[in-house]
């Protein structure tokens, strides 16, 4: 089966990779990268939120299907208050769940898309707020594991205290010493199951699985 990945970057790229290729390892899963550009785990044209949103508009991203059994879109919901995402954290003057952040965000991505895209063969990998949340359950086993707020930070704290490679929090969290911490990280999951038991820590994450359980036909 191959895979098309749309995300904001090389670090989510491999988080997502690596996910798929150990979720579905007995099937030699093919992932196709799309955007950005990525060359040797380097990132060779612009990324972010807005050029996931913008590559959702495009005519193009029906015809990935012809070459590609499934499309994986990839997108942080911590600057999704912003213009031009427009979606909210707040409903009625609380925070949000995090299950209608979710459907919100699915909604704001499909609202433009072609309309003889088939939604079926569509994963989201809708990640609250960062995809750094999604990873705190390989390096805690408290509640910090449900973090959804200041993920990279929590988890540098721990990777620093293992001695173990930490992730840029003030420039580029793709250079060359972030993505061997993004690597060295992802090493614990090496079957379905070990994804399945962190996914649950995460609503976005959780719902990511649940999709590869219900849409994908191995």
């Amino acid at each position: 089966m191959t895979f098309a990945l749309i995300t904001e970057g090389v670090s989510e790229y491999t988080v997502i990779q690596h996910l798929i290729s150990r979720y579905f390892r007995d099937d030699d899963p093919v992932v196709n990268q799309i955007q950005p550009k990525i060359q040797k785990f380097k990132q060779t044209s612009a990324g972010g939120w807005n050029e996931v949103l913008k590559y959702c508009e495009r005519e193009e991203l029906s015809d990935i299907l012809v070459e590609n059994d499934y499309v994986v879109i990839q997108i942080d919901t911590d600057q999704s208050q912003q213009n031009p995402f427009n979606v909210s954290h707040i409903e009625m003057g609380k925070e949000k769940p995090h299950d209608r952040l979710l459907t919100d965000v699915v909604a704001r991505l499909e609202r433009n898309m072609p309309e003889n895209i088939d939604k079926n063969r569509i994963i989201y990998a809708i990640c609250i707020h960062t995809v750094e949340c999604w990873l705190l359950p390989l390096v805690y086993s408290d509640s910090r594991r449900e973090k959804t707020k200041n993920c990279l930070t929590a988890l540098n704290q721990e990777l620093r205290r293992k001695n173990m490679p930490s992730i840029s929090e003030t420039g580029d969290k793709n250079n060359i010493v972030s993505q061997k911490a993004f690597r060295d990280i992802l090493k614990k999951l090496k079957k379905e199951s070990d994804i399945n038991d962190i996914s649950v820590h995460n609503a976005g994450f959780r719902e990511f699985v649940n999709q590869l359980k219900s849409k994908i036909k191995k």
